[in-house]
């Protein structure tokens, strides 16, 4: 069963927090440098913002294409199948937001301040340890996220759009490419993040800092475990609420494993992607999805924006 919001080290001291634990993932042989595609190859196919700025408002541009989202030989049940996701061009942010850029919206009334009880809850506290000025803001819940995001005149990606930016058009098994984590890579196995930006080596196809590591990031989408299966999964559309919540009962039916971790829910919770400081490195995997309610203000969540690149 995958790992998800919480590494072995850290044990989590509020049951409300428990929702995505679970135990240590199986391990596949090391995957061998260079990159290649891990499922299906991919198409890349232009859209009318092919010709769209390159870097805007401190974000970079992800080109609109035909891409592979999901995996089919490893992960979870949730992963599968591999399926051709088409989405239009978009910008996403370069970095994880800062707590710096965080603070100016608080100033202004707009978003409330991290929890500053979280990190001590998770066994990484003080909360002091986050709140350097260019680590990313954490301990924030969605809605506070997408509140930034909108006074910003942004908005959260959505699931299908964060996976394209990291896998681009080959299929990369980790926004480098294939080869095996390393600490010159990302920020994991951790028991506090680092600045943003710190790890070159790390960067995205399309040139994204952090994409996988220091904190998980919330996404647009509920999350749906059955989204790579419904008649929407070739755009990236997720399902409505109800229909995640009968696809929850169904699950918990039929016993299954490999989509909620080990406490099934039973609410409409949000996605979230890309890892954090104090996960394994197998879960950096670019098709690992993870789950929380939007109310929760973890120590190891935060966000990035996305702004459409056609008017």
């Amino acid at each position: 069963m995958r790992v998800r919001a919480f590494a072995a080290f850290a044990a989590i001291a509020c049951a409300a927090l428990t929702t995505r634990a679970g135990t240590r993932p199986r391990r596949d042989p090391p995957v061998s440098p260079g990159i290649v595609p891990t499922d299906a190859g991919t198409v890349s196919v232009a859209d009318a913002s092919a010709s769209a700025p390159q870097r805007v408002d401190g974000m970079l541009l992800v080109p609109g294409g035909t891409f592979v989202m999901g995996a089919d030989r490893e992960g979870e049940g949730d992963e599968r199948p591999a399926h051709r996701v088409t989405i239009a061009s978009f910008y996403l942010d370069e970095t994880e937001v800062t707590n710096e850029d965080y603070g100016r919206c608080v100033s202004a009334r707009v978003c409330v301040a991290p929890d500053p009880d979280s990190a001590t809850a998770n066994h990484v506290g003080p909360d002091s340890r986050f709140r350097r000025p260019r680590q990313p803001v954490s301990s924030v819940d969605w809605s506070n996220a997408r509140a930034y995001c909108q006074w910003v005149r942004k908005r959260l990606p959505t699931e299908a759009e964060f996976e394209r930016a990291v896998r681009g058009d080959d299929g990369r098994r980790y926004p480098w490419g294939n080869e095996r984590p390393t600490r010159e890579h990302a920020v994991f196995g951790s028991s506090v993040t680092q600045d943003v930006a710190t790890h070159p080596l790390g960067r995205g196809p399309y040139g994204h800092h952090d994409l996988t590591g220091n904190v998980w990031e919330w996404l647009a989408d509920y999350y749906d475990p059955y989204a790579y299966r419904r008649a929407g999964a070739a755009t990236g559309r997720v399902g409505t609420c109800r229909e995640i919540l009968a696809a929850l009962a169904d699950i918990r039916q039929r016993g299954l494993r490999g989509f909620t971790g080990s406490n099934p829910i039973n609410e409409c919770e949000r996605g979230l992607r890309g890892g954090a400081f104090n996960f394994d490195w197998y879960g950096m995997r670019s098709t690992n999805r993870v789950h929380h309610p939007g109310r929760f203000r973890l120590v190891m969540s935060g966000f990035r924006c996305a702004r459409d690149a056609s008017p």
